[in-house]
């Protein structure tokens, strides 16, 4: 099968970027900065030893050492490919009733996860099915919470955007 050839476009100098395929009119923008939400809470707590050495009781350290590895273990995905940069803290907000968590980041290159004209096809690809800790902060009321990534369809509890 042939390597498809792309041509990039930049109307304002390389400020955006968009690529199509040689023979094609429909063009998309590329971009380096992604950006994650999840119905997983990938609380950053800080709390990154595997042993208990801090004033927090058992409960309270095991509690934030899971946010925190929920957060290491969406970071670890996305480091298969790149190095991400300029990450964003992470905020919660809900869509209706449910709690949700993202954060940005940006990769050193252009297009890292693109795949069969989807942006972060690749991401996606990389995260579908990795476990993940529940029984945190999450407010999943809708049927069972799977315990592991789902990048698409009507049971997606992660989903990755190009910002």
């Amino acid at each position: 099968m042939p390597t498809p050839k792309y041509i990039y476009e930049s109307p304002d100098g390389g400020k955006t970027v968009y690529r199509r395929l040689f023979d094609a009119k429909e063009r998309h923008l590329m971009s380096s900065g992604v950006e994650v939400i999840t119905q997983f809470d990938i609380t950053p707590t800080g709390v990154k030893s595997y042993r208990r050495n801090s004033e927090l009781s058992d409960a309270d350290w095991n509690y934030q050492r899971n946010q925190q590895r929920n957060f290491e273990t969406i970071m670890q995905c996305i480091s298969l490919r790149c190095q991400p940069m300029n990450i964003t803290p992470v905020t919660t907000f809900y869509i209706e009733d449910q709690k949700v968590w993202c954060f940005q980041f940006e990769t050193e290159q252009e297009a890292i996860f693109w795949k069969d004209n989807d942006p972060v096809g690749i991401l996606k690809s990389d995260c579908e099915g990795v476990p993940m800790i529940v029984g945190l902060g999450e407010t999943y009321k809708d049927g069972f919470f799977h315990p592991y990534l789902i990048t698409e369809g009507i049971s997606a509890n992660i989903s990755f955007g190009v910002v």
